[in-house]
């Protein structure tokens, strides 16, 4: 049985927690049956376990406990995905899993809520792996940024000066391009693929500084897929091409090919990120959509939750970890307000729900308030609490959302800085989400917000399923 921690542990405390970890884990092994640990050439603790047979090709059988930190001790966790890359379980109320076979080469990664992925390489015997909690804080930069050299530097300054520890790129963005390094053969053959000039090194040298990188899919609203395969597109009730506002058309959740595309290109980005975000996942609001009037609200809803299902087990066999962005409303209405999101029935498949937040999205009413965008901390403060209210009833997921930091757009105006950027990452904080990303597409990010609220304290909601 071999000793695992997916990274080097976030917490300051970790000199302390591994000795007792070593201890824990001698008591695990007792319990199984197996032999105590001991110290292996290489320093790392490991535990003697009978050979198991090989057979050139595959290698097994593979057992092992998912542990992690809870208040000082060391205890298992039930639910965690567990994938080999070509098989999936879901560890016991001990924390147990085990695997008849695998093939060799193949890496043992695990995945839960609210935890760091643990990943390494696949051996025959028994396992310990230790995951280790996670707080999100993350900035986004946009497609046409995440190859600049300069904003890149200037992530890792952010990163370096401990003001976040996460940051969103985009992987495919609102008019359907996609990052060369997500690049499938349909991708390839429309002509949607963009080589980003060193960004597979930027990423490299992210996760060295044990960087948690989420890579953000815009899913339906595709103007390049929608064009070059029509008949995978939505369209108006008159027949023609559906258009929005911003003049793109959107491919359609309903057809089985143009979902598939979208996973296809998550799979092939799971290789270089930790988190797959879908956004966009979802109908467009507008009128006139002939789709919305076709299926009604069990048809739609039935559309996007069958894509973030197939997704999903797509993400976990490939080792990464899923979330999805949802309208703020939908926390806190039953229906899909006529766009096919339901967070009852989309969060079981979800690692982290990511609802959009931001105060200029609220009307005047919401949550007792004339004007919400003059009251960050109350706005999200409630719609956290809504949202985690449905959440914990239905999956293990945590909630993440994205917080404004860019000036109101609804009549006032107001602008957003530090004060009210801080308002809102406390009020998720206490609300019980698991971290946050701030919004702004100019990346003009209010720096002393993420300095003043660097060391807080989160305490996540979460359910079981």
């Amino acid at each position: 049985m071999h000793y695992l921690t997916a990274r080097p542990l976030r917490a300051p405390a970790f000199p302390r927690l591994l000795a007792a970890a070593i201890v824990a884990l001698a008591a695990f092994a007792a319990a199984l049956g197996w032999q105590a640990i001991s110290a292996s050439p290489g320093g790392a603790p490991q535990l003697d376990s009978p050979p198991a047979e090989e057979d050139g090709l595959r290698i097994g059988p593979l057992t092992g406990r998912v542990l992690a930190w809870d208040r000082g001790q060391l205890r298992p966790v039930q639910g965690a995905t567990v994938t080999t890359g070509f098989d999936v379980t879901e560890t016991g109320a001990d924390g147990s899993f085990s695997f008849s076979a695998v093939p060799e080469d193949s890496e043992i990664s695990v995945i839960t809520p609210g935890y760091d992925i643990a990943t390494r390489a696949a051996r025959s015997g028994a396992f310990a792996v230790v995951l280790e909690p996670v707080t999100v804080r993350a900035v986004f930069v946009p497609f046409h940024n995440v190859g600049d050299p300069a904003v890149q530097s200037w992530v890792h300054g952010l990163i370096d000066e401990g003001l976040i520890n996460s940051v969103v790129l985009d992987i495919k963005d609102e008019r359907g391009r996609v990052i060369d390094l997500a690049a499938t053969e349909t991708v390839a053959r429309i002509g949607a693929s963009v080589d980003v000039a060193g960004l597979e090194a930027f990423i490299s040298e992210l996760q060295a500084k044990d960087v948690y990188t989420i890579g953000r899919i815009v899913t339906f609203m595709d103007a390049w897929y929608s064009s070059s395969v029509t008949e995978d597109a939505l369209h108006f009730t008159d027949g023609r091409l559906f258009r929005d506002p911003a003049n793109s058309s959107w491919s359609s959740p309903f057809s089985p090919r143009a979902r598939q595309y979208n996973i296809d290109i998550a799979v092939a980005a799971a290789e270089y990120f930790d988190e797959v975000q879908f956004d966009y996942v979802r109908l467009p609001y507008e009128h006139g959509l002939l789709e919305r009037e076709i299926f009604g609200p069990r048809g739609r809803i039935e559309a996007i939750t069958t894509f973030v299902r197939d997704a999903s087990e797509a993400l976990h066999l490939a080792g990464a970890a899923i979330s999805a962005d949802l309208f703020g409303v939908i926390s806190v209405r039953s229906g899909d307000e006529g766009i096919g999101q339901s967070l009852s029935h989309l969060s079981p498949f979800l690692d982290y729900v990511s609802p959009m937040l931001y105060p200029s999205g609220w009307g005047p009413g919401w949550f007792g308030l004339s004007y919400p965008p003059a009251h960050p901390r109350k706005v999200i403060q409630d719609s956290v609490d809504l949202t985690a209210d449905v959440v914990a009833q239905l999956s293990r997921a945590h909630i993440r959302p994205w917080l404004q930091d860019f000036t109101d757009y609804q009549h006032r105006g107001l602008y957003y800085g530090s004060a009210e950027v801080v308002e809102q990452i406390e009020a998720a904080a206490d609300a019980g989400a698991n971290g946050f990303m701030l919004w702004d597409a100019n990346l003009d990010y209010e720096e002393q917000a993420l300095a003043e609220t660097a060391q807080l304290a989160w305490s996540p909601r979460a359910g079981s399923r």
